[in-house]
C-alpha cells in the first residue's frame, strides 16, 4: 500500500538531541516518478557489492533499478511506504531480498536518509560529478593480419565518458583490472580507453556474460564504482576477401566495397585513417550504414558524402592511409532506431582495419 500523504515519526539514529519524538509531513509525491541516486562505495574491490544504487519509485508499488553506466532501466521488484517504513524489495539482488528502511525527518522531495538496524543510507536526485558519465564494455572480433595471413580474433574494449574524471580502472573480475588513459575524442569529448600496452589481449573463444564494474575516480576525489553487464552474444568476423578500397591517387574520394556479415540487425561505420591509423582521430567517419544478413555494401566517400565527422583535407596527397570498418551489435532490448541510449549500449564490433594505398 502507498499512502499519499504520511505523518512520520523520526526513529533509528535520527539526530534529535533529547529523543523526543519530532511529527512530520512526507509526501509520498516527493517520493516517486525521479531518480534516486545512493553511493555505497567502499574499495575498489571487484568483490564489493558497492556500485552506484539508482532506484526510481513508480506508481502502483513497481520499483526500477537503472544500470547508471548506460542508462537502462528495468523493473527490478516492488515497494511500499506504510507508517514510517520504506520496504525495498530488489529481485536484482536475490529472490527474496527485503530492505527495511525508516525515513528520517531531514529527508525532501531532493534527499533521502534512511535508517535500518544495518546502518545509514542516503540518496540524493542528483550527484552532480556523474552526471555526464557513461561506461560500455564490449566484445570485438577483430580480423588482423598475424605471420601474413588474417585471423580473427576477440578482445574487450571498454568506453568510459566523463569531463571530471580523473581516473578509470576496468574491473573484469577479483584478479584482474586494467586502467584506463583518458584520450580526446573525434567529437572533442574526453574518454578513457584501454591503455596501449593493454589493446593486445586477444583470445580464441568468447565466454559468453559477464559482469563488468569500473572504478572511477573524480577530480574532487570522490569515488564511485558502476557496473556494466556484458551479454551472452558475440560477432562474426568480417571477411576481407570482399573488402576493397578503390581509389585514383590524388582525386580526393575512394570507393569502399565490404560484405555484410551474415547476420541482422549489425550496423556499420566506415572511416577513414592517417598513416598512422589513429582510430581515435579519423579523417573521415560516415553515418551509420543499415544491411541486410550477407549484404553486398558500397559506398563512396569524398569531402560531400554524409558523415559524422569530415577532415579529408588534412589526408596528405601521396601518404598512405587506412580503411576502417566496424560492425556494430547492440545490447539485448536496445532498439537500434528508437533507444537514445543506443550508442552506450553497445554488445559487440567486428572490425577490420587495411592498408588502402596513398591517397
Amino acid at each position: 500500500m502507498i499512502v499519499g500523504s504520511l505523518f512520520l515519526t523520526s526513529c533509528g539514529s535520527s539526530s534529535n538531541g533529547g529523543g523526543d519524538e519530532e511529527e512530520f509531513e512526507f509526501n509520498s509525491s516527493d517520493l516517486t516518478n525521479k531518480y534516486w541516486y545512493a553511493n555505497p562505495y567502499l574499495s575498489s574491490d571487484y568483490n564489493r557489492n558497492d556500485a552506484l544504487i539508482v532506484y526510481r519509485f513508480e506508481g502502483g508499488g513497481v520499483l526500477k533499478k537503472q544500470e547508471f553506466s548506460g542508462r537502462r532501466d528495468e523493473v527490478v521488484g516492488d515497494w511500499s511506504l506504510v507508517d514510517n517504513q520504506l520496504v525495498i524489495q530488489d529481485e536484482s539482488i536475490s529472490a527474496n531480498d527485503r530492505q527495511e528502511w525508516f525515513v528520517q525527518t531531514s529527508s525532501t522531495s531532493s534527499y533521502l536518509k534512511l535508517n535500518s538496524s544495518t546502518g545509514t543510507r542516503e540518496f540524493y536526485t542528483n550527484i552532480d560529478e556523474v552526471n555526464d558519465v557513461t561506461a560500455d564494455a564490449y566484445v570485438v572480433n577483430d580480423l588482423r593480419l598475424v605471420n601474413n595471413t588474417y585471423v580473427s580474433s576477440y578482445k574487450m574494449e571498454y568506453a568510459v565518458y566523463g569531463n571530471k574524471l580523473s581516473q578509470v580502472h576496468a574491473l573484469t573480475n577479483a584478479s584482474t583490472s586494467f586502467e584506463l588513459e583518458d584520450f580526446t575524442d573525434f567529437q572533442g569529448e574526453k574518454v578513457y580507453y584501454l591503455k596501449e600496452s593493454d589493446r593486445a589481449n586477444y583470445f580464441d573463444i568468447f565466454d559468453g556474460a559477464s559482469l563488468v564494474k569500473f572504478y572511477l575516480k573524480f577530480d574532487g576525489g570522490e569515488n564511485y564504482k558502476l557496473e556494466e553487464q556484458v551479454y551472452g552474444s558475440d560477432i562474426a568476423a568480417l571477411d576481407n576477401f570482399s573488402t576493397t578500397a578503390t581509389h585514383a591517387s590524388g582525386a580526393g574520394s575512394v570507393t569502399i566495397k565490404w560484405n555484410a556479415i551474415d547476420e541482422d540487425d549489425i550496423y556499420y561505420f566506415v572511416e577513414i585513417l592517417d598513416k598512422n591509423a589513429n582510430e581515435y582521430l579519423p579523417k573521415f567517419r560516415s553515418t551509420r550504414q543499415s544491411a541486410d544478413a550477407g549484404e553486398a555494401k558500397e559506398l563512396e566517400i569524398d569531402n560531400l558524402t554524409a558523415s559524422e565527422f569530415e577532415a579529408l583535407d588534412e589526408l596528405a596527397i601521396g601518404e598512405d592511409y587506412y580503411v576502417k570498418i566496424s560492425g556494430f551489435k547492440y545490447e539485448e532490448g536496445i532498439d537500434p532506431d528508437n533507444s537514445s541510449n543506443k550508442e552506450i549500449n553497445i554488445q559487440a564490433v567486428t572490425r577490420y582495419i587495411f592498408k588502402a594505398g596513398a591517397w
